[in-house]
C-alpha cells in the first residue's frame, strides 16, 4: 500500500522547471515587487518500494518559488515567474549516480522510530548506508558524500546568503531567483563562494573526520531583525549532544554597538545529559532557549531493545534559558513531557504582578506544544499501527502555548504561565519579520476543520485553514483570569465555533480555504507603510484536490496556485497566480525581498547534476 505521502498532492514531482512566467487575477501588491516567495519540501527522487521503509521527511529537498520579475523600475507593472529545483545536495547527487538504490540514501527515520526493530537489523541498516557513504569516496563515478544533509525543511536569509536547512547537516547556500544550488555553507563561508576567508578559520562543527556528525545544525535559526546575528544550535548523539553559535552580520556593528560582531562557534551547552531528537529553540532579543526535551536520538537505545528515536512521557521536559552570549549561564526550567517542534516566537518583559506590584524579568515565549510523538510515527511507511496507538492513548491536539520564564529570582526557576492560547489545533507559526523577537501582537498558522485528524498537523492532515492570532490580547486574558497551569486553555472553542463567530474585533480570525482546497504554511509580507503590525499580506500555495484521480493519484496536468491574501480582515484574496505545475504539500516556506535578493554575496561556481 503507498504511503500517504506519496499519494495525492503529497506525490513527489520531478519536473523542474526554470523561470516561467504564470498568468493572474487580482492586482499584485507593490510591497512584492523584485520579491520572491520559495517554500521548501522533501520531494525524493526515486518513489520507494513498498517493501522499503521510508518517511516523509526522509524526501530530498525541492524548492518552489514566485519571482515577481519588474524588468523597469519605472514600470509598476509586475510578472510573476515560477521555478522549482532540486537541492544539489551531496547525497542527492551520488543517489542519482546509483539509480538501482531505491531505498534513502541514508539512514531512514523510518528505521530510527521502528519500536520493534532488532539489534541486528538496525546495525545492518547502519552499516548498508555507511557502505554508501565510503562507495562514494571510492568510486570516480560517484560524487562524495561529505554531508548527509538533504536539505529539505526550511529557508533562511542572513548576511547576503538565501539558505536551505535539515537538521542532519550544515545550511545549504542557493542562488535568487534561479533557486540554483551554491554550495554548504560552513558558518564562515560557502563552497562556490571566492575564497575571503582564512583555511584555519573555525567553522559550525569544527574540522575532522567526525565534523560531519558535528555539524547538524537545527532548520530553524533565528535571525535578529535588529543586529542581523543568525543564533543557531547543533545537536548530535556525540557528547556534549549540543554547541551553540552566533554569527554577525559583515554589514552591522559598530563601537556602539560592539556585541553585533561579536562571533559564537561550536560553543558547548552544559547540562544536558543524554542525545535528543532537537528541531527548534527559542531566541529573544538578549536571552535564548534551549529545548531538551523527552526524545531520544540515540543509536545505543539498540542495546537496551528499544528504538533509536523514543519519547519518554515519564521524563521531564527542560528549558534551558541563557543570555545570548553567555551559554555556560544556563538556567533549566522544568515542566511536564512534551513535544515542541515549532516556536513561534520569544521576547522579554519585564511583568509587574497586580496583587504585590513587584517586577520581574521574564522572557516569554509561544511555541507549538503537543504531548505524544504520534506525528513522528503516522509519517512513517512502517510505524502508522504506533501512530494510531499513541493517538487512541491519548488527546494529541498540538496547540500554541504561552509560556513566561521569571529570570529575576536567582535562586527559583519558576515557570510563571504555561498553558494554551486556544484550542484548536495549530501548527507552522509565523510572525510578521518586523516583529520577531519582540512583544508581536499577531501569530499565523495552519489549522484544519477535519476533526477526524486535526490532533497533530503534519501526519498527513491536510491544512484547510489559515488561522490569525491576537497572542496579546489571549495572554492578558489568561492572565486575569489566573488560567491553569499546563492543562488550562484561554479561548476553549474548537475551530467550527471561531469560523462561525460573529464577534467583532474577535482575537482569532480564520481564512477557511473553498471546499475541497488546502494550504500550506503561509509567509508574511508587511504592508508599506503599513500603521498597524498585520497591515500586510499572507503568501501561500494552494491546491484544488478536484484535480485528484479516483485513486487519489495526481494527473500530470495538475496545477496549484499561488494565493496573496490580506492579513488584515483575513478573507480577502487580493493576487491569484496559476502556476505551470501543481506544488507538492511540504515544509516551511520564507519571503525573500528585494533588498534580500539586490544584497546577495558573489557566486564564483555552482554545483551541477552530470548525471
Amino acid at each position: 500500500m503507498t504511503p500517504w505521502f506519496l499519494s495525492g498532492n503529497f506525490e513527489p514531482i520531478q519536473r523542474q522547471r526554470e523561470l516561467t512566467s504564470c498568468p493572474y487575477t487580482g492586482k499584485i501588491p507593490e510591497e512584492l515587487a523584485g520579491g520572491q516567495y520559495v517554500r521548501n519540501g522533501g520531494n525524493p527522487q526515486q518513489m520507494p518500494r513498498e517493501t522499503e521503509r521510508s518517511h516523509w521527511w526522509d524526501g530530498d529537498g525541492m524548492l518552489s518559488g514566485v519571482y515577481f520579475n519588474q524588468t523597469d523600475d519605472h514600470d509598476s507593472k509586475l510578472q510573476p515567474q515560477f521555478v522549482n529545483q532540486y537541492l544539489l545536495t551531496d547525497v542527492y547527487l551520488a543517489a542519482k549516480s546509483m539509480p538501482s538504490v531505491c531505498s534513502p540514501m541514508v539512514l531512514s527515520l523510518s528505521v530510527m522510530l521502528d519500536p520493534y526493530i532488532s539489534i541486528f537489523a538496525f546495525l545492518c541498516e547502519l552499516m548498508r548506508c555507511a557502505v554508501l557513504v565510503l562507495w562514494s569516496h571510492i568510486s570516480p563515478m560517484v560524487p562524495a558524500i561529505r554531508n548527509l544533509s538533504v536539505a529539505n525543511t526550511s529557508l533562511s536569509f542572513h548576511d547576503g546568503r538565501a539558505l536551505a536547512h535539515c537538521q542532519s547537516g550544515p545550511p545549504l547556500r542557493v542562488l535568487l531567483p534561479t533557486l540554483q544550488t551554491v554550495g554548504w555553507f560552513n558558518g564562515a563561508s560557502a563552497e562556490g563562494e571566492p575564497e575571503t576567508h582564512s583555511s584555519f578559520e573555525e567553522v559550525i562543527g569544527g574540522r575532522g573526520p567526525l565534523a560531519f556528525l558535528k555539524n547538524w545544525t537545527t532548520s530553524h535559526p533565528k535571525v535578529d531583525p535588529d543586529s542581523q546575528q543568525m543564533v543557531t544550535f547543533q545537536s548530535s548523539f556525540l557528547p556534549p549532544f549540543v554547541w551553540y553559535s552566533v554569527l554577525p552580520d559583515s554589514d552591522h556593528g559598530s563601537e556602539k554597538a560592539p556585541l553585533s560582531q561579536t562571533k559564537l562557534i561550536n560553543q558547548p551547552i552544559p547540562g544536558i545529559a543524554s542525545p535528543k531528537l532537537m528541531h527548534d529553540f527559542g531566541v529573544s532579543g538578549s536571552h535564548t532557549i534551549i529545548l531538551d526535551l523527552p526524545l531520544s536520538l540515540n543509536p545505543l537505545n539498540t542495546i537496551k531493545g528499544k528504538p533509536p528515536v523514543q519519547y519518554n512521557r515519564h521524563s521531564p521536559s527542560r528549558f534551558g534559558i541563557f543570555p545570548r552570549f553567555q551559554p555556560q549561564n544556563i538556567r533549566w526550567y522544568e515542566t511536564d513531557a512534551c513535544l515542541i517542534f515549532h516556536t513561534a516566537n520569544t521576547w522579554d518583559e519585564v511583568e509587574t504582578s497586580p496583587y504585590s506590584k513587584e517586577s520581574a524579568r521574564v522572557v516569554n515565549m509561544l511555541a507549538c506544544r503537543t504531548t505524544t510523538p504520534a506525528v513522528l510515527y503516522t509519517s512513517s511507511s512502517s510505524s502508522n499501527s504506533v501512530g494510531a496507538e499513541l493517538l487512541e492513548q491519548g488527546h494529541d491536539a498540538c496547540r500554541l502555548y504561552y509560556y513566561s520564564f521569571n529570570i529575576s529570582d536567582s535562586i527559583n526557576n519558576q515557570i510563571m504561565h504555561e498553558w494554551a492560547l486556544s484550542a484548536i489545533p495549530f501548527e507552522f507559526p509565523t510572525v510578521s519579520p518586523n516583529y520577531e523577537m519582540r512583544d508581536a501582537r499577531f501569530v499565523y498558522g495552519c489549522s484544519t476543520t477535519d476533526s477526524k485528524s486535526s490532533a497533530s498537523i503534519g501526519q498527513g492532515v491536510k491544512v484547510n485553514c489559515l488561522v490569525k492570532m491576537d497572542v496579546q490580547r489571549l495572554i492578558q486574558k489568561g492572565r486575569e483570569t489566573s488560567t491553569a497551569p499546563i492543562v488550562g486553555c484561554v479561548d476553549t472553542r474548537n475551530i467550527d465555533e471561531v469560523i462561525a463567530s460573529k464577534i467583532v474585533d474577535d482575537p482569532i480570525q480564520v481564512f477557511q480555504a473553498p471546499k475541497g482546497w488546502y494550504t500550506q504554511e503561509a509567509s508574511f509580507v508587511p504592508r508599506q507603510h503599513a500603521t498597524r503590525e498585520d497591515d500586510g499580506f499572507l503568501l501561500a500555495f494552494m491546491f484544488d484536490e478536484s484535480q485528484l484521480h479516483h485513486d487519489r493519484s495526481c494527473p500530470l496536468n495538475a496545477r496549484s496556485e499561488l494565493w496573496v491574501i490580506d492579513a488584515l480582515d483575513m478573507e480577502t484574496v487580493v493576487t491569484r497566480i496559476l502556476l505551470p505545475q501543481r506544488v507538492p504539500y511540504g515544509f516551511h516556506g520564507h519571503w525573500f525581498s528585494r533588498g534580500d535578493i539586490e544584497r546577495q554575496r558573489a557566486v564564483a561556481s555552482l554545483r551541477r547534476d552530470t548525471t
